[in-house]
Protein backbone atom coordinates (compact mmCIF):
# COMPACT_ATOMS: atom_id res chain seq x y z
CA UNK A 1 0.00 0.00 0.00
CA UNK A 2 1.33 3.48 -0.90
CA UNK A 3 1.87 6.09 1.81
CA UNK A 4 -0.93 8.29 0.46
CA UNK A 5 -3.34 5.36 0.50
CA UNK A 6 -2.24 4.46 4.03
CA UNK A 7 -2.79 8.04 5.23
CA UNK A 8 -6.21 8.09 3.58
CA UNK A 9 -7.04 4.80 5.30
CA UNK A 10 -5.96 6.08 8.72
CA UNK A 11 -7.84 9.35 8.25
CA UNK A 12 -10.97 7.44 7.27
CA UNK A 13 -10.56 5.30 10.37
CA UNK A 14 -10.38 8.44 12.52
CA UNK A 15 -13.48 10.11 11.12
CA UNK A 16 -15.55 6.92 11.36
CA UNK A 17 -14.91 6.50 15.08
CA UNK A 18 -17.98 7.57 17.05
CA UNK A 19 -15.83 8.34 20.09
CA UNK A 20 -13.71 10.76 18.02
CA UNK A 21 -16.80 12.69 16.96
CA UNK A 22 -18.05 12.88 20.55
CA UNK A 23 -14.70 14.22 21.75
CA UNK A 24 -14.51 16.62 18.79
CA UNK A 25 -17.86 18.17 19.74
CA UNK A 26 -16.67 18.43 23.36
CA UNK A 27 -13.47 20.17 22.22
CA UNK A 28 -15.36 22.60 20.00
CA UNK A 29 -17.85 23.33 22.76
CA UNK A 30 -15.06 23.89 25.28
CA UNK A 31 -13.29 26.16 22.80
CA UNK A 32 -16.37 28.31 22.34
CA UNK A 33 -16.98 28.45 26.09
CA UNK A 34 -13.43 29.49 27.01
CA UNK A 35 -13.25 32.07 24.23
CA UNK A 36 -16.57 33.54 25.37
CA UNK A 37 -15.45 33.88 28.99
CA UNK A 38 -12.01 35.19 27.96
CA UNK A 39 -13.59 37.78 25.67
CA UNK A 40 -16.16 39.00 28.18
CA UNK A 41 -13.51 39.12 30.91
CA UNK A 42 -11.22 41.26 28.77
CA UNK A 43 -14.06 43.61 27.82
CA UNK A 44 -14.85 44.01 31.49
CA UNK A 45 -11.24 44.92 32.27
CA UNK A 46 -11.16 47.31 29.32
CA UNK A 47 -13.76 49.48 31.04
CA UNK A 48 -11.02 50.53 33.47
CA UNK A 49 -8.66 51.65 30.65
CA UNK A 50 -6.76 54.86 31.42
CA UNK A 51 -4.93 57.37 29.21
CA UNK A 52 -1.67 55.41 29.49
CA UNK A 53 -3.11 52.29 27.90
CA UNK A 54 -3.34 50.48 31.24
CA UNK A 55 -6.34 48.68 32.67
CA UNK A 56 -6.94 46.86 35.92
CA UNK A 57 -6.92 43.11 36.40
CA UNK A 58 -6.56 41.23 39.68
CA UNK A 59 -6.27 44.61 41.44
CA UNK A 60 -3.19 45.69 39.49
CA UNK A 61 -2.63 47.90 36.45
CA UNK A 62 -1.67 45.96 33.31
CA UNK A 63 -0.87 47.18 29.82
CA UNK A 64 -4.04 46.45 27.85
CA UNK A 65 -2.25 45.42 24.64
CA UNK A 66 -0.14 42.80 26.42
CA UNK A 67 -3.19 41.51 28.26
CA UNK A 68 -4.99 41.19 24.93
CA UNK A 69 -2.23 38.98 23.48
CA UNK A 70 -2.11 36.91 26.66
CA UNK A 71 -5.89 36.47 26.58
CA UNK A 72 -5.73 35.05 23.05
CA UNK A 73 -3.13 32.51 24.14
CA UNK A 74 -5.00 31.44 27.28
CA UNK A 75 -8.28 31.07 25.37
CA UNK A 76 -6.60 28.35 23.29
CA UNK A 77 -4.47 26.81 26.05
CA UNK A 78 -7.28 26.29 28.57
CA UNK A 79 -9.54 24.09 26.37
CA UNK A 80 -6.39 22.69 24.74
CA UNK A 81 -5.58 20.61 27.81
CA UNK A 82 -8.56 18.42 26.82
CA UNK A 83 -6.96 17.47 23.50
CA UNK A 84 -5.05 14.49 24.98
CA UNK A 85 -8.45 12.77 25.02
CA UNK A 86 -8.46 12.92 21.23
CA UNK A 87 -4.98 11.46 20.84
CA UNK A 88 -5.66 8.66 23.31
CA UNK A 89 -8.90 7.62 21.63
CA UNK A 90 -7.37 7.64 18.14
CA UNK A 91 -4.44 5.49 19.28
CA UNK A 92 -6.52 3.27 21.54
CA UNK A 93 -8.74 2.21 18.66
CA UNK A 94 -5.88 -0.01 17.41
CA UNK A 95 -6.03 -2.17 20.53
CA UNK A 96 -9.78 -2.66 20.74
CA UNK A 97 -10.98 -6.13 19.73
CA UNK A 98 -7.73 -6.96 17.95
CA UNK A 99 -7.94 -4.01 15.58
CA UNK A 100 -4.13 -3.81 15.38
CA UNK A 101 -3.91 -7.19 13.69
CA UNK A 102 -6.54 -6.18 11.13
CA UNK A 103 -4.71 -2.91 10.45
CA UNK A 104 -1.47 -4.77 9.81
CA UNK A 105 -3.19 -6.95 7.23
CA UNK A 106 -3.98 -3.78 5.29
CA UNK A 107 -0.62 -2.10 5.98
CA UNK A 108 1.97 -4.84 6.70
CA UNK A 109 4.70 -2.27 7.43
CA UNK A 110 4.28 -1.10 11.05
CA UNK A 111 6.53 1.88 10.39
CA UNK A 112 4.30 2.98 7.52
CA UNK A 113 1.18 2.42 9.59
CA UNK A 114 2.43 4.52 12.53
CA UNK A 115 3.69 7.33 10.29
CA UNK A 116 0.38 7.32 8.42
CA UNK A 117 -1.55 7.43 11.69
CA UNK A 118 0.56 10.35 12.92
CA UNK A 119 0.03 12.31 9.69
CA UNK A 120 -3.71 11.56 9.69
CA UNK A 121 -3.94 12.71 13.32
CA UNK A 122 -2.05 15.90 12.46
CA UNK A 123 -4.48 16.63 9.62
CA UNK A 124 -7.54 15.99 11.78
CA UNK A 125 -6.22 18.05 14.70
CA UNK A 126 -5.20 20.85 12.34
CA UNK A 127 -8.81 20.97 11.17
CA UNK A 128 -9.97 21.56 14.73
CA UNK A 129 -7.10 23.99 15.24
CA UNK A 130 -8.22 26.04 12.25
CA UNK A 131 -11.71 26.23 13.73
CA UNK A 132 -10.12 27.40 16.99
CA UNK A 133 -8.16 30.04 15.04
CA UNK A 134 -11.37 31.32 13.44
CA UNK A 135 -13.09 31.44 16.83
CA UNK A 136 -10.08 33.32 18.23
CA UNK A 137 -10.12 35.92 15.46
CA UNK A 138 -13.87 36.46 15.74
CA UNK A 139 -13.61 36.77 19.52
CA UNK A 140 -10.64 39.11 19.18
CA UNK A 141 -12.59 41.31 16.77
CA UNK A 142 -15.40 41.84 19.25
CA UNK A 143 -12.84 42.44 22.00
CA UNK A 144 -11.10 45.31 20.19
CA UNK A 145 -13.58 46.72 17.64
CA UNK A 146 -14.50 49.66 19.89
CA UNK A 147 -10.99 50.08 21.29
CA UNK A 148 -8.08 49.43 18.92
CA UNK A 149 -9.13 47.50 15.82
CA UNK A 150 -5.76 47.75 14.09
CA UNK A 151 -4.22 45.53 16.79
CA UNK A 152 -5.69 42.54 14.93
CA UNK A 153 -3.06 43.02 12.21
CA UNK A 154 -0.26 42.81 14.75
CA UNK A 155 2.26 39.96 14.17
CA UNK A 156 1.81 39.02 17.82
CA UNK A 157 -1.78 37.93 17.11
CA UNK A 158 -0.57 35.59 14.37
CA UNK A 159 2.22 34.27 16.62
CA UNK A 160 -0.17 33.54 19.50
CA UNK A 161 -2.73 31.76 17.33
CA UNK A 162 -0.08 29.82 15.40
CA UNK A 163 1.59 28.83 18.68
CA UNK A 164 -1.78 27.73 20.00
CA UNK A 165 -2.40 25.49 17.00
CA UNK A 166 1.08 23.98 17.40
CA UNK A 167 0.25 23.27 21.04
CA UNK A 168 -3.04 21.55 20.12
CA UNK A 169 -1.35 19.32 17.55
CA UNK A 170 1.68 18.58 19.74
CA UNK A 171 -0.27 17.66 22.87
CA UNK A 172 -2.60 15.43 20.83
CA UNK A 173 0.35 13.59 19.26
CA UNK A 174 2.10 13.20 22.62
CA UNK A 175 -1.06 11.60 24.00
CA UNK A 176 -1.32 9.40 20.90
CA UNK A 177 2.30 8.28 21.34
CA UNK A 178 1.92 7.53 25.06
CA UNK A 179 -1.23 5.50 24.35
CA UNK A 180 0.57 3.52 21.64
CA UNK A 181 3.35 2.82 24.15
CA UNK A 182 1.01 1.72 26.95
CA UNK A 183 -1.51 0.05 24.59
CA UNK A 184 -4.34 1.22 26.83
CA UNK A 185 -6.61 4.19 26.11
CA UNK A 186 -7.43 4.77 29.76
CA UNK A 187 -3.78 4.57 30.80
CA UNK A 188 -2.82 7.11 28.15
CA UNK A 189 -5.53 9.47 29.43
CA UNK A 190 -4.46 8.95 33.07
CA UNK A 191 -0.80 9.68 32.32
CA UNK A 192 -1.65 12.87 30.46
CA UNK A 193 -4.12 13.77 33.22
CA UNK A 194 -1.28 13.35 35.71
CA UNK A 195 0.86 15.83 33.77
CA UNK A 196 -2.04 18.29 33.70
CA UNK A 197 -2.60 17.88 37.44
CA UNK A 198 1.09 18.43 38.20
CA UNK A 199 1.09 21.66 36.19
CA UNK A 200 -2.18 23.07 37.49
CA UNK A 201 -1.40 22.24 41.13
CA UNK A 202 2.23 23.42 40.85
CA UNK A 203 3.14 20.23 42.74
CA UNK A 204 6.65 20.14 41.26
CA UNK A 205 7.11 23.80 40.37
CA UNK A 206 6.72 24.84 44.00
CA UNK A 207 9.99 23.16 45.02
CA UNK A 208 11.75 22.18 41.76
CA UNK A 209 10.86 24.56 38.91
CA UNK A 210 13.78 23.26 36.80
CA UNK A 211 12.19 19.79 36.87
CA UNK A 212 8.71 21.16 36.24
CA UNK A 213 9.99 22.92 33.11
CA UNK A 214 10.60 19.49 31.53
CA UNK A 215 7.03 18.24 31.91
CA UNK A 216 4.95 18.61 28.72
CA UNK A 217 2.00 20.65 29.99
CA UNK A 218 4.22 23.03 31.93
CA UNK A 219 6.41 23.40 28.84
CA UNK A 220 3.31 24.27 26.81
CA UNK A 221 2.22 26.81 29.43
CA UNK A 222 5.69 28.38 29.47
CA UNK A 223 5.69 28.51 25.68
CA UNK A 224 2.20 29.83 25.01
CA UNK A 225 1.13 31.96 27.95
CA UNK A 226 4.27 33.73 29.09
CA UNK A 227 4.56 37.44 28.38
CA UNK A 228 7.88 38.70 29.81
CA UNK A 229 6.81 42.37 29.74
CA UNK A 230 3.67 41.69 31.78
CA UNK A 231 3.51 40.92 35.51
CA UNK A 232 2.79 37.25 36.21
CA UNK A 233 -0.85 36.57 37.01
CA UNK A 234 -1.20 33.20 38.68
CA UNK A 235 1.53 30.60 39.31
CA UNK A 236 5.05 31.61 38.14
CA UNK A 237 6.50 30.17 34.97
CA UNK A 238 9.32 27.65 35.22
CA UNK A 239 11.22 28.46 32.00
CA UNK A 240 11.39 30.85 29.06
CA UNK A 241 9.10 30.81 26.00
CA UNK A 242 11.92 29.38 23.88
CA UNK A 243 12.76 26.57 26.27
CA UNK A 244 9.08 25.76 26.69
CA UNK A 245 8.66 25.36 22.93
CA UNK A 246 11.83 23.25 22.68
CA UNK A 247 10.79 20.94 25.52
CA UNK A 248 7.33 20.47 23.99
CA UNK A 249 8.93 19.60 20.63
CA UNK A 250 11.36 17.16 22.32
CA UNK A 251 8.47 15.40 24.06
CA UNK A 252 6.64 15.15 20.76
CA UNK A 253 9.60 13.70 18.87
CA UNK A 254 10.76 11.44 21.70
CA UNK A 255 7.37 9.89 22.46
CA UNK A 256 6.65 9.17 18.78
CA UNK A 257 10.08 7.58 18.25
CA UNK A 258 9.66 5.33 21.30
CA UNK A 259 6.13 4.34 20.23
CA UNK A 260 7.41 3.45 16.75
CA UNK A 261 10.24 1.31 18.14
CA UNK A 262 7.94 -0.57 20.53
CA UNK A 263 5.24 -1.10 17.92
CA UNK A 264 7.79 -2.69 15.59
CA UNK A 265 8.88 -5.16 18.29
CA UNK A 266 5.57 -6.16 19.87
CA UNK A 267 3.08 -8.70 18.64
CA UNK A 268 -0.05 -7.66 16.81
CA UNK A 269 -2.51 -8.23 19.63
Amino acid sequence: MSMIAAIRSEFTKIITLRSVWIITFILLGAGLLFHYFSGTGFLGNLKTLDGNGMHWEYRRPIKAELDFFSTIGSAIFNPGILFPLLGAVIAGAEFQSGQLGISLLAVPSRKQMIISKVIATILYTLGIGIVYAIISLVTAYFMVKDWQLDILSSPEVFIRISGGIFFLVAITLISLGITLITRRTLLGILIMGGFIGVTMSQAIASFAPAVDAWTPISAARNFLLQEPAMPVIGPPFSSSNLMGGMVLALWLIGVLIVSLILMKRRDAR
